[in-house]
């Protein structure tokens, strides 16, 4: 591992903001730090950066244990949510600000800053100053400024917290593939399970302090280790008494069932349902269009779930009975998750 923790605590006063962490990142790859608000991911970034000092543990980047190594001499890049450009400095002398504190060549800087410029697609803006830069543009900058000399490690505070959607979306894309080009081990802070999905080679979920989880995006979501990271990811109904829903598996004092919206399957009364014995009645309560499909919100007793019906499926409105099959749910007991398919679906019973 390229970088790793181990045994990092963490307190604030009364407060423990890491209990216990220990994780490692491989060389090259990019790395999200995903959680809710308070859950401890920016302390560890912190504390990796050396802004921060763990009270117990160590923090290793390439074999090496940098606990009483300054941030300084650390030799990581840092990209700050708010950009944290200088004002009067243009966008070539930003980006050249880490290598002139090297005392780097001035030849050498030059090459360094234009080649960055060149790999940002800032080309010709090299004299702006950042008022005159668009939000993602300033991100751009400090992501060239973050690398411009040559980090072992690049660490990112939700960098695209303060950039609207559209521009975030495509930063998004471009992040990933400037990080695969560099080849830098990179770890980003992010509270958007979108992002971290989109962007990360390796996902680690943080709670309470804690890790829950560490691992690819798609083995977090379809293989949650924890109760919590399985209601973390998708639209999650939690639901008290799975068993209303018909032929499932019991599980004895289980805290509640978690469902996401492509586990269910709204159907209409006069449609074909393969498996119409295993489904339940609702009553739908509003549907809405989400451009690529229509999100159907539903009752079924006292449970109320979400599921997608295609745009190419006949219409479904607001207060129209239909029959609901869940395919299978999350069950959670403690801080156990087990995922529980519909016996319907496992034995393929056919019903028309």
């Amino acid at each position: 591992m390229y970088v790793e923790l181990k045994n990092i605590n963490k307190n604030f006063g009364s407060y423990k903001a890491s209990d216990n962490v220990n994780f490692g990142i491989e060389k090259g790859k990019l790395a999200a730090l995903l959680g809710p608000s308070g859950s401890g991911k920016t302390t560890i970034l912190r504390m990796i950066a050396g802004l921060e000092s763990p009270d117990s543990g160590e923090i290793i980047i390439d074999g090496k244990t940098v606990n009483n190594i300054p941030a300084s001499k650390r030799g990581i890049g840092f990209v700050f949510q708010n950009y944290a450009l200088f004002r009067y400095m243009t966008v070539y002398d930003n980006i050249a600000f880490g290598l002139n504190v090297k005392k780097t060549d001035k030849k050498k800087t030059d090459e360094r800053v234009r080649e960055l410029i060149e790999l940002i697609g800032l080309k010709g803006l090299e004299k702006r100053y950042p008022s005159q830069l668009s939000g993602g543009q300033r991100q751009r900058v400090a992501f060239a400024r973050a690398i411009a000399p040559n980090p072992q490690l690049l660490l990112l505070d939700e960098p695209f917290a303060a950039i609207d959607a559209k521009v975030r979306q495509e930063l998004r894309s471009w992040l990933k593939e400037m990080i695969e080009k560099l080849g830098v081990t990179s770890i980003f802070v992010t509270h958007d399970r979108d992002e971290a999905i989109e962007v990360a080679d390796d996902i680690i979920i943080t709670n309470k302090g804690r890790i829950e989880q560490k691992g690819s995006p798609y083995e977090i979501y379809q293989n949650p280790a924890t109760a919590f990271t399985a209601s973390f990811f998708g639209q999650a109904a939690f639901i008290d008494d799975y068993g209303s829903f018909k032929t499932f598996d019991k599980i004895e004092n289980a805290d509640k069932a978690i469902l996401r919206p492509e586990f269910v399957r709204v159907t209409k009364k006069g449609e074909v349902q393969k498996y119409k014995n295993s489904a339940s009645e609702g009553i739908v309560e509003r549907v809405s269009f989400r451009g690529s499909d229509m999100e159907i919100t539903v009752r079924c007793g006292g449970n109320v779930l979400s599921a997608r019906r295609g745009l190419d499926e006949e219409n479904i409105s607001r207060g129209e009975k239909v029959d609901v099959f869940i395919y299978r749910m999350f069950v959670t007991k403690g801080d156990n998750v087990y995922l529980l398919e519909n016996k319907a679906v496992r034995e393929d019973t056919i019903v028309i």
